[in-house]
């Protein structure tokens, strides 16, 4: 159950993403990323499909194909973005994509003798941390300000609190002073 769990989220998170890289126009800075969320939505399709009407035979080839068609397009989105530094979506793309990158491979060597369940786990761990990355960066959400956005509204808070009360007293004292008159 928490492997479906998992794969969910996982597809959830790619299918954000490509909305996200798609609608903000950024598969004009790198089109090698465009096509491996697109297939990686598809291969996610294909996957829920099997899983509700049952896998059929010929899924294990695709997923060996589908692993090989991963690992170019992985390179080649890597390649891209380093070959473009100066464009802040490959930077983007080189930390996020190279994370991906690396935390699987090292889930696999991790996962090596570890059970199935989770073997699969680990690696949808190690997509799940930079997929959410690559999402918050894509989407210009700007959770680095999130203190300054805090403080800020804290701020804010204070000084309508203040001056309400500030105004109650002045009509409170008005009121009081009309008394004694």
């Amino acid at each position: 159950m928490k492997s479906i769990t998992f794969w969910a989220l996982d597809a959830t998170v790619l299918f954000a993403l490509s909305l996200v890289y798609l609608h903000q126009g950024y598969q004009r800075k790198n089109a090698f990323f465009a096509v491996w969320l697109c297939n990686g939505v598809a291969v996610q399709l294909i996957g829920a499909w099997a899983l509700a009407a049952g896998p059929p035979p010929w899924i294990d080839r695709l997923r060996l194909c589908e692993d090989v068609l991963t690992y170019i397009l992985t390179a080649g989105v890597l390649i891209v973005a380093a070959m473009h530094l100066d464009c802040p979506v490959n930077r983007s793309l080189l930390c996020g994509v190279g994370a991906m990158v690396a935390l699987n491979v090292l889930s696999r060597f991790m996962g090596l003798h570890a059970q199935h369940p989770i073997q699969v786990w680990l690696r949808n761990i190690a997509f799940f941390g930079p997929a959410m990355f690559l999402l918050i960066t894509f989407s210009n959400l700007r959770l680095d300000t999130l203190l300054l956005w805090v403080s800020a509204a804290r701020e804010s808070l204070g000084a309508r609190w203040a001056t309400g009360t500030a105004m109650a007293t002045v009509t409170l004292s008005s009121v009081f002073r009309g008394r004694r008159q």
